[in-house]
C-alpha cells in the first residue's frame, strides 16, 4: 500500500498502531455506554456480509430493513449510515430521506429550517463547515446545491472553511460567502442534509443540473502557459496516496509503470511532502511528473483549483483533488477501492456529483490491472473532441 509520503514503513507502522487504538478507544467507549441491541449488530453483520460478497441486490434490501429499524430506534447513526449505503447504491431520494432524519434526531428540527419553500424576502444561511476542517470532500461536492439554494433567496450567505471563501464566492456572485469563523444569522438556514433533500433526490436531476465551479482565470492561464512550456504532451493531475489507512490504493512500481507507459506529461496534485515520492514515481524520468512548489492546497485552495482547471484530465485516487477536480468539471478519472466508506457509486462508472468523471472500480483486481485500465479510459478521454481545458 502506497503511504501517504514516500512508503515510509516506520510511519505506516506508526499510523496502523494509531488506527488500532482509536479503534481500542472505540471498544472501551462502547463497552461503559451499552452496546447496541442483539437485532441491530445482526443486521450490521448481515450488511457486511453482502458488501463483502458485493451483493448489491441483497445489500439495498438489507440497508432498507437497516433504515426501519433505525426510524424505530430514533438511531440517527443507523440512519446515517443507511443513507451512505442507499447513496452508494443510487438511491438517492432515500439517502437524502434518512441523512435529514438523522441530523433531526441529533438536533431536532429547527422552526427556522429550509426545506426548499419560497422564501419572499426572507434571507438565508448556507451552512457547509464540517467539524473537521482539513475533510473538504462533502462541502465541495455540496457547493453547487449551495449556489442553487442562493438563486431562492433575495440575500443569501454561504459559510464554508476560509481556504474555499474565493472558490465559491467568485462561483455564485449573487451570494455572500463567508469564512467558517463569522458569525452571521439568517431567518433561514439550511445545511448539506436540507440541500441534498431539495436538490439531490433524482440522480439525473442532479447530473443536469451540474454547475461547475470557477477557478481564476487568470491563474488558470498562467498555469497553462507554464506548463505548455514545458511539453507538448497532454497534461493529466494525478493523485496517487492518502495519509488514511483505511484506502486500499496502488503502490509506487504501479503507479510508476502507469506513468512510464502513458503518452501524457503528469502534474503532481498530491498534498504534503512528496518529494521522495516524486523520485520513485519518476524513475529517472524527471520531465514525466511536473511538481510545482508554489502550490499548497492545504494554504491556498483557490490557486489548486487553478492548477486543476489549467490540466486537461486528472487521474485521482478519492481525496480532495478528485472532488475538486470533478467539480470544476474536468475530466477526470477517479480510482475507487472496495471499501465501503465512500459517496462513490458501487456499479457502474459515472456519479451525478460530476457528470465529466469516470468511475474505476478496483472489483477484487490487482492495481497493475486497475491501472491499464485507466489508461485505456484516459486515452480515450485525452482524443475525444472538445474535453481538452479551455475547449468546453
Amino acid at each position: 500500500m502506497t503511504s501517504f509520503y514516500h512508503g515510509s514503513y516506520i510511519r505506516y507502522v506508526i499510523g496502523g498502531l494509531g488506527l488500532r487504538l482509536r479503534r481500542y478507544t472505540k471498544a472501551v467507549r462502547r463497552l461503559f455506554t451499552g452496546s447496541k441491541p442483539r437485532s441491530v449488530l445482526e443486521q450490521q453483520a448481515k450488511v457486511d456480509a453482502l458488501i463483502a460478497r458485493r451483493d448489491w441486490t441483497g445489500l439495498e434490501a438489507s440497508t432498507n430493513e437497516m433504515a426501519i429499524m433505525a426510524d424505530r430506534a430514533r438511531d440517527p447513526e443507523m440512519m446515517q449510515k443507511a443513507g451512505q449505503a442507499f447513496e452508494r447504491l443510487g438511491n438517492f431520494a432515500r439517502a437524502a430521506e434518512l441523512r435529514l432524519s438523522a441530523r433531526r434526531q441529533r438536533k431536532g428540527k429547527g422552526a427556522n429550517e429550509w426545506t426548499g419553500e419560497d422564501l419572499g424576502s426572507d434571507t438565508l444561511l448556507i451552512d457547509l463547515v464540517e467539524d473537521d476542517p482539513r475533510s473538504l470532500g462533502r462541502v465541495i461536492r455540496h457547493a453547487r446545491l449551495a449556489g442553487a439554494a442562493a438563486a431562492c433567496a433575495q440575500s443569501a450567505t454561504i459559510r464554508v472553511e476560509p481556504r474555499l471563501v474565493s472558490l465559491v464566492q467568485r462561483t455564485f456572485p449573487n451570494a455572500i460567502v463567508i469564512p467558517a469563523q463569522q458569525n452571521v444569522v439568517g431567518d433561514k438556514f439550511a445545511t448539506f442534509e436540507n440541500l441534498a433533500w431539495v436538490f439531490g433526490r433524482d440522480a439525473e436531476t442532479l447530473a443536469a443540473d451540474f454547475v461547475p465551479l470557477r477557478a481564476n482565470p487568470e491563474l488558470v492561464e498562467t498555469f497553462r502557459k507554464r506548463y505548455r512550456s514545458m511539453t507538448d504532451q497532454p497534461l493529466v493531475g494525478l493523485s496517487w496516496g492518502s495519509k488514511s489507512h483505511s484506502k486500499d490504493v496502488p503502490d509506487f512500481p504501479d503507479w510508476a509503470r502507469f506513468i512510464a507507459q502513458t503518452q501524457a506529461t503528469f502534474v503532481s496534485l498530491q498534498y504534503g511532502q512528496v518529494k521522495p515520492a516524486l523520485r520513485r514515481l519518476r524513475d529517472g524520468n524527471d520531465d514525466r511528473l511536473i511538481y510545482d512548489e508554489s502550490v499548497d492546497q492545504m494554504v491556498d485552495m483557490d490557486r489548486f483549483a487553478a492548477q486543476i482547471a489549467a490540466l486537461d484530465a486528472v487521474v485521482t485516487i478519492s481525496n480532495t483533488a478528485a472532488h475538486l477536480s470533478g467539480a470544476l468539471g474536468v475530466p477526470t478519472i477517479f480510482l475507487i477501492d472496495d471499501n465501503f466508506q465512500t459517496a462513490w457509486p458501487v456499479t457502474g462508472d459515472r456519479t451525478p456529483w460530476y457528470p465529466k468523471g469516470i468511475v474505476i472500480h478496483k472489483e477484487g483486481r490487482a492495481w497493475s490491472v486497475v491501472l491499464d485500465d485507466v489508461g485505456r479510459r484516459l486515452s480515450s478521454v485525452l482524443t475525444a473532441p472538445l474535453t481538452l481545458s479551455g475547449k468546453n
